[in-house]
């Protein structure tokens, strides 16, 4: 079975958002930009570059876009490498993971992070042995909302476009998933704000039984 599918990971893997707000928040401030919550809430599954071109713009900022990259990916990846640092996994997404491989789907991780924020993530919750491929943000031009990430994903299967079901929890991302003619599930996820899940083809509310049924299903087709 070549059936691939796509997770996100920052609000369908684990729960980072509040977190990635809190250095967010305080990184804003020393930059002087005044960011909105609604405004960082329609960053969700935005890829960095995106994100750092719309603020460098807003708030006038003297360093480059790159700069800007960099030093966020720093902090964020200086606060998950500490020992006490708030991972915390969804509830049931390794019964989610572990009944898609036993069915004998093939299972990707493309994720707007950066790969070592990605791998240090996975391999503190360790779940990293369920992902045949890793493919960030710094692995594609075009971030999110664009379709470019999904597409590399399926492509380290060699699998088609109809073959592949992405798991989202945000509006930028399904709509990228469809961009890339895939199957989308929007996985509601508070944390991550009032995002608009209406484009995906099926929304679940938790990683249950019912909703590991309903994306088994759907992934299956």
């Amino acid at each position: 079975m070549n059936k691939v599918v796509i997770f996100d990971m920052d609000g369908v893997i684990v729960d980072t958002e509040p977190v990635y707000r809190e250095i967010n928040e305080q990184l804003y401030k020393e930059l002087g930009a005044e960011i909105t919550l609604e405004e960082q809430f329609s960053f969700v599954g935005n890829g960095s570059r995106i994100i750092w071109t719309k603020i460098k713009s807003k708030a006038n900022l003297e360093q480059s876009v790159e700069e800007l990259m960099e030093t966020s990916k720093n902090r964020k990846y200086e606060y998950l490498s500490k020992s006490d640092s708030k991972i915390i996994p969804i509830r049931g997404i390794e019964k989610l993971l572990s009944s898609l491989k036993n069915r004998g789907f093939n299972i990707a991780m493309a994720s707007s992070s950066p790969k070592k924020n990605i791998e240090v993530i996975l391999n503190r919750i360790n779940l990293i042995e369920y992902f045949e491929y890793i493919v960030s943000g710094e692995d594609v031009e075009n971030g999110k909302p664009n379709p470019d990430i999904f597409l590399k994903a399926a492509e380290k299967f060699n699998a088609k476009a109809c073959d592949c079901t992405v798991v989202e929890d945000s509006n930028n991302g399904i709509t990228g998933a469809r961009a890339a003619g895939m199957k989308c599930v929007g996985f509601r996820n508070l944390n991550s704000g009032n995002q608009d899940l209406s484009k995906a083809n099926i929304i679940v509310e938790a990683f249950d039984e019912v909703g590991i049924n309903k994306i088994v299903e759907i992934a299956s087709k």
